[in-house]
């Protein structure tokens, strides 16, 4: 691969590179991060955005493992006396949950995991979680188990009640190759080569 396609076109001088998460429009989508890879120096930067003209979500999801990756909807034990009312009385919204059986003080509801929902990052033990804002800029350095963007919406595009994400910036402190995903769209796939 050409220096000219790992870097997008973008001149070398430029401390923070773009990549594009998706491309296309009405007729023509392409699912995969426009460029594919990236070749930069230790504490530069890359900013991913979702230039899309459909409102679908992409995502930038660093993965240590396979078991870190966040799924959408995930099931919850709840008590059988909880009460979900919408925030919103006159939307046509009922949450998704499995009924209790006789006798069992819990049910089981499913719903969204912030965790592939809204930017996240979990450190190299696995347990200590933290949120970021939305369109944030976050420093790796490389330990972390589990770093995700969060949703990235074309400007303007997010749906009501979602976070307004539609960018997410990382600057790299180590080098090395870290590989990511996107968690809507797994087959998108890229990497970042850190020298």
């Amino acid at each position: 691969m050409t220096n000219y396609a790992l870097t997008y076109a973008q001149p070398a001088e430029t401390a923070t590179k773009l990549v594009h998460a998706g491309q296309g429009n009405a007729s023509s989508i392409v699912f995969a991060f426009v460029p594919q890879n990236m070749e930069i120096k230790t504490g530069e930067s890359i900013t991913w955005d979702n230039p899309n003209f459909f409102a679908e979500p992409r995502s930038v999801t660093f993965l240590k493992d396979k078991k870190y990756f966040a799924e959408f909807a995930v099931p919850f034990h709840v008590a059988n006396s909880t009460e979900f009312q919408s925030l919103d009385p006159k939307s046509n919204a009922e949450p998704l949950f499995e009924p209790a059986r006789p006798g069992e003080i819990t049910k089981t509801v499913v719903t969204v995991n912030a965790r592939a929902f809204i930017p996240v990052v979990i450190d190299s033990s696995g347990e200590k979680v933290t949120y970021l804002q939305p369109n944030s800029n976050y420093t790796m350095d490389r330990t972390e188990s589990f770093v995700n963007s969060g949703w990235l919406w074309p400007e303007g595009k997010a749906p009501p009640g979602s976070p307004p994400i539609n960018k997410f910036t990382v600057t790299f402190e180590k080098p090395g190759t870290y590989s990511y995903l996107c968690n809507v769209h797994p087959g998108m796939s890229g990497s970042v080569i850190v020298e």
